[in-house]
């Protein structure tokens, strides 16, 4: 229907501007009694969908009342992460401690005080209780009550989440190295990434793969060791390796062990090159790609940052660039394991912000998120609370890519009325 209507709208554009041509023309050969006047005419805006107005509010067209919906609901107060500026370390800093256990109190209050005043007594069914990059509890609720949730005290603002769903297409890793000039820093420097950690927040790992097995993963650390003439086991302590023994000194700080406190640190925990694996979207510690239709997106991107240098072979191991043309970016590095996308579907705002959460409080060095749209903005539900959120992560001591847009262009957006203008960045640009 939508581009049945852009069809129309560009067709219509492209007669109006032969015809404008045309006039011109006219004007300048028709004869002196015959004039054509102008109107000057303020605040003209384009209109593709025909509606006669540009919509202000795209969700009030798309929900009923009664449609189940996911919303942030941001609390009154700052996060940790902007009221406690500075902390190096919001594991270990007992202000900081302290302070997200307050917000979570304060958040179950109005939690109870949301079922009752704004759900009839009904239990409001809660996601997600985010408190350092944001205050803000995700739940899902009907949409007709967004506008109840608002006048409980304590609530700031409710939007609605955004739902992302991963791309099918798998282009190749081979020159991966070549774009974004790896290979001059592993080459000339010996950067391999020894000792980080690299969160991919996407659609899981294939765990049988053979650029991430922990065999190889520590191959490649023992021919390190031996550089410097050390051995293996002295080499990787002074790594500082995320093991079994890290998450759990902070499992009771991460989102997953908040939201699941039967989880233990051994079951997140797979091995060396893969110390932390959980699955955000069904709750459970399914990462491979086996049993969901979202795709193997996740292990492309592990593939890019952190393939290993070496794979198994028959005899040992051989040199990945020689017999598979793969190798990470940063081949030394953990791979962390966060999927979003699965069985219950789409990564929603608060899926992969509390996975960001939690690469935070587990020390990664680097998070990825593969979240391009099509749509400028990319999102009709942005706000400047969400806006705030993306912008404490500068300050979390940990590096978050995002992509700027990976899934195409303006005119294929399935939201683009209003964003036709030159103050508008999309792909096109």
């Amino acid at each position: 229907m939508r581009n049945d209507l852009m069809k129309k709208a560009m067709a219509l554009v492209l007669a109006l501007v032969m015809v404008l041509g045309l006039g011109v023309t006219g004007v300048q050969a028709a004869p002196a009694s015959r004039k054509l006047t102008f109107e000057k005419l303020d605040n003209v805006s384009a209109d593709l969908f025909g509606s006669g107005a540009v919509i202000e509010n795209e969700h009030e067209k798309l929900h009923a009342d009664t449609d189940m919906v996911r919303v942030m609901i941001v609390m009154e107060g700052k996060p940790a992460m902007n009221e406690l500026k500075g902390s190096e370390n919001f594991t270990t800093n007992i202000d900081a401690v302290n302070y997200r256990a307050e917000l979570q109190a304060k958040q179950e209050k109005v939690t109870a005080d949301i079922s009752r005043q704004a759900l009839k007594g009904k239990k409001l069914d809660v996601v997600w209780n985010l408190t350092l990059l944001a205050n803000a509890i995700s739940a899902n609720v009907r949409y007709g009550d967004i506008e109840k949730i608002e006048k409980v005290q304590g609530v700031e603002k409710v939007y609605l989440e955004t739902v992302y769903y991963p791309q099918t297409a798998e282009p190749s890793n081979i020159v991966a190295q070549e774009m974004t000039g790896a290979n001059v820093a592993q080459n000339s420097y010996g950067y391999y990434g020894a000792g980080t950690s690299v969160a991919v927040i996407d659609t899981g790992t294939d765990p049988d793969h053979q650029s991430f097995s922990a065999e190889g993963f520590e191959y490649a650390l023992a021919q390190n060791a031996a550089e410097v003439g050390m051995e293996l086991d002295e080499y990787m302590e002074s790594l500082d390796l995320m093991d079994a023994e890290d998450i759990a000194k902070v499992l009771p700080q991460l989102n997953v062990g908040k939201r699941f406190p039967e989880l233990t640190a051994e079951e997140l925990y797979v091995n060396a090159k893969r110390p932390f694996n959980f699955n955000y979207v069904d709750g459970n510690l399914d990462i491979s790609h086996d049993n969901d239709d979202m795709g193997s997106h996740g292990s492309h991107v592990a593939g890019i940052a952190t393939a290993n240098a070496y794979i198994p072979a028959e005899d040992g191991f051989v040199a990945a660039m020689d017999s598979a043309l793969v190798q990470g970016v940063a081949p030394d590095a953990q791979l962390i394991t966060m999927k979003v996308f699965g069985k219950a579907g789409g990564a929603y705002d608060s899926d992969y912000m509390a996975a960001i959460e939690d690469a935070v409080i587990l020390g990664c060095d680097a998070a990825n998120l593969s979240l391009g749209s099509g749509n400028p903005g990319m999102s009709r539900n942005a706000t400047a609370e969400y806006q705030a959120i993306l912008d404490s992560l500068t300050e979390a001591g940990i590096v978050v890519a995002m992509s700027a847009g990976n899934s195409g262009y303006w005119a294929e957006s399935a939201y683009n009325a209003g964003f036709l203008y030159a103050d508008d960045v999309s792909m096109q640009t």
